[in-house]
């Protein structure tokens, strides 16, 4: 498989976004540029606080405890269940509002700003007025939607999919309550018969993702169980270095079971911040043919009003 720095558009891509049916997921690796943690930073995190906030007459974790969560933490990279741990201790000892504060914290909160200038990747796929979809619950991505068009519960078959939307279906860290972070309220969300017929109005559009890790992926597990996906409208934007051509080749087989297409990006020269510039590039490509399309109907449309 190649991979170069700007890898080719998918003729699927920029015909979807001409048509205005582009589903863009939008996963944490964009949320790392605007200095969000990852979940596994969160759950050390998270850790650290049960272990310096006293309970009735002593830490909520002592050393010992603290340290069997790390090494669970680091042995199993599952971030989900020391998260789940560490909010159900929180929440048993009174101290919900911990737990908000440091999810706060570790999506850089206090620093949401429209004016970042690291926004403008979010903006050039603005630009591509697709309908947009994400499981990041930061505030960062909200500040260039109108807030009316933010949507963060109450998903069903019958929910509107309309272009320049965002979806955000873990829900917002300015609504609490519609937060999906412990592994109970991931079964639930999963299980849920509308959420799962919202998803298949979302996978019979084409989709591009983008920031996405493959820890991330078990969205599209879960879904791979519950809906029936389609052949060549799927694909997954991904950095790898040039030497990495056979891991390339071993995640579409991976990929391949869900009928998502890799498209590989060299990162060799500026690592994931070669990700900004490919969807530049991209959207300038499109825009293009976009407007040429725009002229030639405007033209037309000139030449039945006059027609002599």
């Amino acid at each position: 498989m190649e991979i170069i720095e700007i890898p080719e558009l998918p003729p699927q891509i920029k015909r979807a976004a001409e048509l205005g049916e582009l589903v863009i997921f939008i996963g944490a690796g964009m949320s790392y540029e605007l200095g969000c943690s990852d979940w596994n930073g969160l759950a050390n995190d998270l850790i650290k606080r049960c272990e310096n906030t006293l309970g009735s007459d002593e830490p909520l974790l002592n050393n010992f405890e603290a340290t069997q969560l790390r090494n669970m933490l680091e042995q199993s990279g599952n971030s989900k269940k020391v998260i789940t741990i560490c909010n159900g201790i929180l929440s048993q000892s009174g101290n919900d509002e911990l737990f908000l504060e440091e999810m706060k914290k570790s999506l850089n909160d206090d620093k949401v700003t429209s004016a970042n200038p690291k926004l403008k990747t979010y903006r050039d796929l603005f630009n591509l007025n697709g309908i947009f979809v994400t499981t990041n619950a930061d505030r960062h991505i909200d500040q260039i939607f109108n807030p009316q068009n933010i949507i963060t519960n109450k998903f069903t078959g019958s929910t509107a999919l309309v272009n320049k939307n965002l979806y955000k279906i873990h829900g917002s860290i300015n609504e609490p309550a519609s937060l999906i972070f412990t592994v109970e309220q991931y079964f639930t969300r999963y299980k849920d018969k509308e959420f799962i017929k919202f998803l298949e109005s979302l996978f019979t559009k084409t989709v591009l993702f983008v920031g996405y890790g493959l820890g991330e992926f078990e969205l599209l597990e879960h879904m791979y169980k519950n809906i029936t996906l389609s052949e060549n409208h799927y694909f997954y934007l991904g950095g790898y270095y040039t030497h990495e051509k056979r891991l390339c080749d071993f995640e579409q087989m991976y990929f391949d079971q869900m009928k998502v297409k890799l498209i590989p990006y060299s990162k060799d020269k500026k690592g994931f911040k070669q990700l900004p510039i490919v969807i530049e590039e991209w959207v300038k490509q499109i825009q293009t043919t976009t407007n040429v399309l725009q002229n030639n109907f405007d033209e037309i449309d000139e030449v039945l009003r006059n027609p002599f």
